[in-house]
């Protein structure tokens, strides 16, 4: 097979398989992004026998892990022809994306699963779940504030309230992505191609918003950002103000936040939902990228399905905050683990104990010990959809 980056005289390849696979032509948000959010040298194509078999979009963004700012790739829209499936060639369509990512400096990865379990055993697990609720809009009274006022955004002008909540929100979380002003003004224009944007105010100060769209007996949420309790609770009670054009509403929040226990009826309606896998592209440029808190070295092998550069023996040696990897013997080895485990310790999305327990990781004690000191656990939360 052959991969290379698009160009513009390709957009009409590309448009058609998201048409076959995601959304058509004529949805809101096939039109939005096609016309606002893509741009060709983000999408890498794989040709067969000169025709197109698959394509997947490489979305740049920023994300915050644990608290340093990280270049990274989001892998969306990724498909195969139907004529082409069943051939392997999703593998090395990833192979080809990781090699381009590397490329471009982006040493870890993240992708959005339909199936996580198609992209467990190419190293992608799972850093981060959040909660699904969805209640009456009846039961929602008792869990509202009405001392909080609201108003709509209908303009990207007003990107700097929502800024101000998600900023609050994320303040002691990781894994999620930073937002400047074009990206804001991206996700409001996305949203109001298709829906409805809400914010509540204590006073003159933001501190909750919505983005949600009606028409269905459930009206549902696509994100739901608060800054404090009465954000929330103000939210819930715009929602609350919506019993003539619904029956109920669902939204996605952070699976830190435990306000379900205090719910009227907490056994219904809560669900966790699978959102974002991580991946690391490349051990030494992702380790050594990272921040710590604790000094240490350790040495372990993993190894790499996709990415033959990530198969072998590496130390990580920190000193003062700054990890350095350098290749090792396998002999000297004192942790093994695949590169999808790798990936859950950089992402602090479960601790050593954790993985151990379910035969993620093996090792020496002491090993072990340095590992959990080195990769304690976050709160993670993301919640880009594209």
């Amino acid at each position: 097979m052959e991969f290379r980056i698009s160009t513009a005289d390709d957009r009409e390849l590309v448009e058609s398989l998201w048409d076959y696979c995601f959304e058509h032509r004529e949805d809101p948000f096939f039109q939005w992004y096609f016309q606002h959010f893509y741009k060709p040298e983000n999408v890498l194509m794989g040709f067969q026998k000169g025709q197109m078999a698959c394509v997947t979009h490489l979305n740049p963004y920023t994300i915050s892990l644990r608290g340093r700012a990280l270049p990274t790739s989001y892998i969306v829209g990724l498909a195969t022809h139907p004529a082409a499936r069943r051939g392997g060639i999703g593998g090395k369509l990833l192979t080809a994306a990781l090699r381009e990512m590397k490329r471009r400096g982006h040493y870890l990865n993240i992708l959005m699963p339909s199936k996580a379990g198609f992209y467990q055993p190419y190293g992608y697990e799972l850093y981060c779940h959040q909660w699904k609720e969805t209640m009456p809009l009846e039961a929602l009274r008792p869990l509202t504030d009405r001392t909080v006022r609201y108003a709509f955004v209908n303009s990207p002008d007003q990107w700097p309230y929502l800024a101000a909540v998600y900023d609050g929100y994320t303040k002691h979380l990781s894994g999620y992505a930073l937002r400047d002003e074009a990206s804001w003004r991206s996700h409001i224009e996305a949203q109001l191609a298709e829906g409805n944007i809400a914010v509540c105010f204590d006073g003159d100060q933001p501190i909750g918003y919505a983005f949600y769209n009606l028409g269905e007996p459930t009206i549902i949420s696509g994100e739901f950002v608060y800054t404090c309790r009465k954000g929330k609770r103000g939210l819930l009670g715009y929602m609350y103000n919506h019993r003539s054009q619904g029956e109920a509403f669902q939204w996605n929040e952070g699976i830190h936040d435990q306000s379900y226990r205090f719910y009227p009826d907490g056994k219904q309606g809560h669900e966790t939902m699978p959102f974002m896998t991580g991946r690391i592209v490349d051990v030494k440029g992702a380790l050594e990228e990272l921040p710590y808190k604790a000094d240490g070295s350790v040495t372990f092998r993993t190894e790499d399905p996709l990415a033959d550069w990530n198969t072998g023996t590496f130390t990580l040696s920190v000193n003062d905050g700054k990890g350095a990897v350098t290749s090792a013997a396998d002999a000297d080895a004192q942790v093994s683990m695949p590169i999808g485990t790798l990936a859950l310790l950089a992402f602090g999305a479960m601790d050593v104990d954790e993985l151990v327990f379910n035969e993620k990781i093996q090792g020496s004690d002491k090993a072990l010990e340095t590992l959990q000191t080195l990769f304690p656990t976050e709160k993670n939360w993301i919640n880009e959809w594209y």
